[in-house]
């Protein structure tokens, strides 16, 4: 990747509309009260040489969205890959809430048979529905969140190309195929990624944040 100076912004996967290219190398993301909260926190605690900088609320045409450090700025030609991480992508409270007020959401059956049509439960077939809670679980059963404690959302080479095709990519095997696709099988980069993700993990190990931090997914 060659550095260079125009500011541009790729998103592989995700909500979209929820960025824009801000002035000075930074990125705007559209404004949630949990993830400010987190931004702040970051900015105090051991892992901030690993995060963006935050620069707190700014207004952009109707909406105030969160400022940070574009990361993309000085790159031309950048690959980026998304990962979700942790071992679950829901809070216990979800679980709870799922019990006492439970909301079956046609649009999550529709995103689950699409991948299995064999998925659902009698009930939910004929309920044509099915609980968020639910869904995500079983979406993490197709996936390496439960074995690895990570997942590929998507990826996009300097090149252009993108993939986004990942539901079911879950073992080991599969996620080094993914990863070496991704780098091109460029050994020189692999273990760059390894001696910044040592170093990551010996940060995480001492950061008041990660300890005791328990993230929000993104609702949708």
């Amino acid at each position: 990747m060659t550095p260079k100076k125009p500011q541009q912004w790729l998103q592989v996967v995700g909500h979209a509309g929820s960025f824009h290219v801000g002035e000075y190398g930074t990125l705007l993301k559209r404004f949630c009260e949990g993830e400010q909260q987190c931004y702040l926190r970051l900015m105090e605690d051991s892992l901030r040489p690993f995060v963006p900088g935050y620069y707190g609320v700014v207004q952009h045409g109707e909406h105030d969205y969160n400022m940070m450090d574009n990361l993309l700025m000085n790159f031309n030609a950048p690959a980026i890959m998304d990962c979700k991480m942790g071992s679950r992508t829901y809070l216990e409270e979800e679980l709870l809430l799922a019990r006492e007020r439970p909301q079956p959401r046609h649009d999550m059956y529709e995103k689950m048979v699409a991948v299995d049509p064999d998925a659902p439960t009698v009930q939910e077939r004929a309920q044509q529905a099915v609980l968020k809670t639910r869904y995500m679980q079983w979406r993490e059963t197709l996936s390496s969140t439960t074995t690895l404690g990570f997942r590929i959302e998507g990826f996009r080479k300097s090149n252009g190309e993108c993939h986004t095709n990942f539901k079911r990519t879950k073992s080991r095997e599969q996620v080094v195929e993914a990863f070496y696709d991704f780098v091109e099988s460029n050994t020189h980069i692999v273990w760059g990624y390894l001696t910044r993700l040592k170093q990551l993990r010996q940060v995480l190990e001492e950061s008041e944040f990660f300890r005791t931090h328990e993230e929000k997914p993104e609702s949708g």
